[in-house]
């Protein structure tokens, strides 16, 4: 892959600070917020989008295609249009979100289609095969991308904190950002720059997803949900799958770091994503806030006042400093 310029790097070194607000409301310790809403368009998915975008660019695509719910398209259709690529997304066509206005601005052509998410991606697969579009979606061929990208939060955190966190907690969709994350930190503890990696806390939405579901029946491998049964609502849809696509990577992280993954409902969502913005004036989207919400219930269970770092992520692109 070609070189990224120091123009064209995304925001490295998302901010990580002592979310002492927030510890005394909750009356916890040792709380720390990795906050990727202060990328470029407010999500964790500009590190990956970046190196897609760049991807396609060497190997002489015009067009970047990829189905999505929201933030991946928004993250996408910025990076596309920086360099110079045409993008077409997919999106189902119930999407509730505020995001496709932003795609358009950023010049992408728009599918809205009758599909679930899941069979959207497998449509886009197709579609992007026979078109020759660069296939962005998760699962694709491309997609060793994903891991690598979210691998440098890891970096970031160890180099933030100076130490790996003991418990780590972040959301899970398709379980792509928990594996990234996880494996930046097995490389650092295989590489001997880290004495142990942390035990990880997934969230998901209790309106479905396969990778907590297979770990609470203590399954090893991760197994689909019946489609029927899973419920899209506006909050949980960035979570909600019957399908996870990197789900077995995710599922594998939270066993080999001793983990717990646990649901999340769409009222705690909501609700821990205006105590993170009354207390530390953070504008976090609510299905980002499940890992605060799961950080909260899984260390008072445990009876547990040690050292947590929540991955969250923005509402937007704007946040408020401190």
């Amino acid at each position: 892959m070609e070189e990224i310029t120091e123009e064209e790097k995304p925001p490295g070194k998302t901010p990580f600070f002592r979310a002492h607000n927030l510890e005394k409301r909750l009356k916890m310790n040792g709380l720390f917020i990795k906050f990727e809403g202060a990328s470029l368009t407010g999500t964790q998915k500009d590190r990956i989008s970046i190196l897609h975008a760049l991807r396609a660019r060497e190997g002489g695509y015009n067009t970047i295609s990829l189905a999505t719910c929201g933030n991946y398209g928004a993250s996408i259709s910025y990076f596309a249009n920086r360099y110079g690529l045409k993008s077409v997304i997919a999106i189902p066509e119930f999407y509730t979100g505020e995001r496709v206005e932003e795609m358009r601005f950023n010049g992408s052509s728009i599918l809205e289609m009758p599909y679930k998410y899941e069979e959207l991606v497998d449509y886009m697969r197709d579609r992007s095969s026979d078109e020759n579009w660069y296939d962005s979606s998760p699962g694709s061929k491309n997609s060793d991308l994903d891991i690598m990208g979210y691998e440098n939060i890891a970096y970031e955190i160890l180099s933030q904190l100076g130490h790996s966190p003991e418990f780590l907690s972040v959301p899970v969709g398709n379980g792509t950002t928990l594996a990234g994350i996880f494996s930046g930190f097995e490389k650092l503890y295989h590489s001997g720059e880290i004495s142990s990696v942390p035990r990880l806390i997934a969230s998901s939405t209790s309106n479905g997803n396969p990778i907590v579901a297979s770990w609470k029946r203590k399954r090893r491998k991760v197994l689909d949900l019946d489609p029927s049964q899973i419920t899209e609502t506006s909050v949980s849809e960035p979570l909600v799958s019957f399908r996870s696509y990197d789900g077995q990577k995710a599922l594998e992280s939270i066993y080999r770091s001793k983990g717990i993954a646990t649901y999340v409902s769409d009222s705690e969502m909501v609700n821990y994503s205006r105590i993170i913005e009354k207390t530390e004036k953070l504008s976090v989207l609510p299905a980002s806030a499940s890992a605060m919400a799961a950080a909260d219930k899984v260390m008072k269970r445990l009876g547990y006042r040690g050292e947590v770092v929540v991955v969250l992520t923005g509402r937007n692109r704007s946040w408020i400093t401190q």
